[in-house]
């Protein structure tokens, strides 16, 4: 598929996003695209990457699938690294962290004698011997049905003095998990219990990271929505009996000893529970693995990046098999395509994401300033094939979502969105805008101003009616029902979704990889052919023109400093056969420049066109001599002319500034212009080396 150029890329270039320039070199031949294209990929081709990720997942269920520190992640590194290896086109390394993660022991929650089915909390801390006898208490909220306010734990100002010592029971919601345990720790917990607030899938398991270890802090876990209303109404009908026992004591009774019988009575109707979790964390090595292009400007880098990663509980297909599986698809068109890219581009998937998006920071981290300067946009693909999907891009613009209080939103990712939403306006595909929140591989980036964007077909949010009428699905569900769970296989995965985000992935990175040239124009009229005047009077039937052959050279004469201008030297070669292929062999006298050829399609017209210059303005006097061309096409004898390259003030232009025949700025497109790149490899000039093509075509 192929899409009109969008008027953003000139806002991009002045932001630093799209950069590039060209290798000192004698120059000829087909210039690079004048339009994006999505390169080809599309769903099938992602489904095979992500059925090989499936399949290694799968084949690892007894070890934690693809989780930090299983068989099956290392296994899943080494397909990507022999995937990418395979094309030639990159340049893959391997870069190993350490993580802190850990192993449980015994986890075991009672509350008034009843067993708890709960979740451990990704790095929370374990008790050092069992708490038994814990009173249970909620935040101070004035409502504990509205997932909002006190109920929420944010803050140790949430909670009053009954929380010292005991088990407290907070909300999920607003601030991150561990928020909610540094805040119950600061208002002295014992232990903590975060409860789902999905009320439309209320047996659903609520998987939570503290985002690292917090060492001192609160054994946190958490339990599902319905488990933790239960507990909620428990406790509050706990407190409701104590203030009525309480209140029950007459004046009489009272005396002075009426505090202490208060105290007596509630403790007897409070919620208590016995609480152990053990723990111990370890040290696991793991990888990012990150490819970049051999061709482009190394100093102006596009990077896309997905977390390869998954969680112990599933395969992880979704999440984020189908990321991971549409760069690996991206690379491979990428790979195939026919010039050399102008802006490097570096391909990067994710280790340990799923523990706290740990390998994005730590490879963020590894990148000193000036290697951080050459990354001048970050794409983030986590999750592209959900069940329930939306198509979503990051709001960077924060147009259909408001930007998060501390977000930072670098200059340029509004531009990067856009390379989405026009693309999906070109398609009529509707599209929504999603949290810019950080709560993904793009945090780091944007931590350190790199702009940044991407997309995503949704988690654990809920499918609103709006989105079901553009998307269709089921309202009210999950935009992914297998989050996080073992049904996050490749058979549960929306193939639909899939086919609608991997070509709009492809599209993205070719606007990132490529400069484009002009647009061919109508070439001017060659000043050395007259016109033909009509017959007049006209007779029945036009006359046919004859089917001279002629070489043009335009100028026949030029002075250096104008042949590494964008002037230059045309050549047109007419009495060609229509739509044949002709070749332009061009062979310099002054034994610095080695001899070179190009072909071009012949143009209905009978017409092949060429252009010659030089790149290297350094070296100008270097190009100084004749230079003998033939044009060899079907039609004839081969059409022979010679130009020259003289010294600045030499040529039939000097004193006026003219370059001697009026070559004018060459065309950068292809065949029906003057193209610009030569596709030859490298030569020794004078002890200096030069490079004979920017844009290599490739064999």
């Amino acid at each position: 598929m192929k899409l009109r150029t969008k008027s953003w890329l000139a806002v991009t270039a002045t932001a630093g996003l799209v950069l590039g320039g060209v290798s000192p070199a004698l120059a000829t031949g087909t210039a690079g695209p004048t339009e994006h294209t999505d390169m080809g990929v599309n769903g099938d081709a992602v489904m095979e990457h992500l059925q090989k990720i499936s399949d290694i997942s799968t084949s690892h269920a007894d070890e934690g699938f693809r989780a930090l520190g299983t068989p099956g992640y290392e296994e899943a590194v080494k397909y990507v690294e022999s995937t990418l290896e395979a094309t030639g086109a990159f340049d893959v390394k391997r870069q190993a962290f350490d993580v802190e993660s850990q192993d449980f022991g015994t986890v075991d929650v009672k509350v008034d004698g009843e067993a708890v089915k709960v979740t451990t909390a990704e790095y929370t801390e374990g008790t050092t011997e069992p708490l038994t006898d814990l009173p249970v208490v909620l935040p101070v909220d004035d409502d504990n049905s509205d997932f909002a306010g006190g109920q929420l734990g944010c803050q140790a100002s949430d909670f009053d003095d009954s929380a010292e010592g005991a088990l407290v029971l907070v909300s999920r919601g607003e601030c991150a998990f561990g928020d909610k345990t540094k805040a119950a720790t600061e208002a002295g917990a014992a232990a903590v219990i975060i409860y789902n607030n999905d009320k439309a899938n209320p047996d659903e398991e609520l998987n939570a990271t503290l985002g690292g270890r917090m060492e001192g802090s609160a054994p946190t876990v958490t339990v599902t929505y319905n488990v933790g209303t239960d507990l909620l109404e428990k406790v509050e009908a706990a407190g409701a009996e104590a203030g009525a026992e309480a209140g029950s004591q007459t004046d009489a009774e009272a005396g002075l000893g009426q505090g202490a019988e208060d105290d007596a009575a509630a403790e007897a109707a409070a919620l208590t529970a016995d609480f152990t979790l053990e723990t111990e964390f370890v040290t696991e090595t793991t990888w990012n693995v990150i490819a970049e292009t051999k061709a482009g400007d190394h100093d102006n880098v596009q990077m896309f990046g997905a977390h390869l990663d998954g969680v112990e509980e599933g395969p992880g297909v979704n999440d984020n098999g189908s990321g991971s599986a549409a760069l690996l698809a991206s690379a491979e068109a990428l790979a195939e395509q026919p010039t050399d890219v102008d802006n490097a581009i570096r391909f990067g998937w994710w280790g340990a994401e799923e523990v706290g998006l740990v390998g994005s920071t730590e490879y963020v981290a590894s990148l000193d300033d000036a290697e951080l300067g050459k990354i001048k946009s970050y794409m983030n693909f986590d999750m592209i094939g959900s069940d329930n999907y939306i198509v979503g891009t990051l709001d960077s613009d924060g147009s259909d979502v408001p930007i998060p209080d501390g977000v930072n939103v670098p200059e340029g990712s509004a531009e990067l969105e856009k390379v989405f939403t026009d693309y999906f306006a070109d398609i009529d595909q509707p599209n929504v805008g999603t949290d810019f929140s950080g709560r993904s591989d793009y945090q780091a980036f944007i931590d350190n101003g790199i702009p940044a964007s991407g997309l995503f077909s949704g988690a654990d949010g809920t499918k609103t009616a709006e989105e079901a009428e553009m998307f269709g699905g089921t309202v009210g569900e999950k935009h992914d029902t297998n989050y996080h769970q073992p049904t996050d296989t490749i058979d549960n995965v929306s193939k639909e979704s899939i086919d609608i985000f991997a070509p709009a992935i492809g599209f993205a990175v070719h606007t990132l990889a490529y400069d484009l040239t002009d647009a061919p124009t109508d070439p001017p009229t060659d000043p050395t052919t007259p016109p033909t005047d009509p017959t007049d009077p006209p007779t029945e039937t036009p006359t046919e023109a004859p089917d001279e052959r002629t070489l043009s050279i335009d100028p026949k004469t030029i002075e250096a400093p104008d042949f590494v201008s964008e002037k230059g030297v045309q050549v047109s070669a007419t009495g060609c056969a229509a739509d044949s292929t002709a070749t332009m062999t061009v062979a310099p006298n002054n034994g610095k420049i080695e001899k070179f050829e190009q072909t071009a399609e012949v143009g209905a017209d009978g017409t092949a066109r060429f252009g010659v210059r030089g790149l290297d303005a350094s070296m100008v006097d270097s190009y100084i001599g004749t230079y003998d061309v033939t044009v060899d096409c079907e039609g004839g004898d081969p059409l022979t002319g010679s130009f020259e390259v003289v010294a600045e003030g030499d040529g039939p232009g000097a004193g006026d500034g003219g370059n001697g025949g009026g070559g004018g700025d060459l065309p950068r497109t292809g065949n029906e212009a003057l193209p610009l790149v030569l596709s030859a490899g490298a030569l020794i000039v004078l002890g200096l080396a030069m490079t004979l093509g920017s844009r290599r075509r490739r064999s």
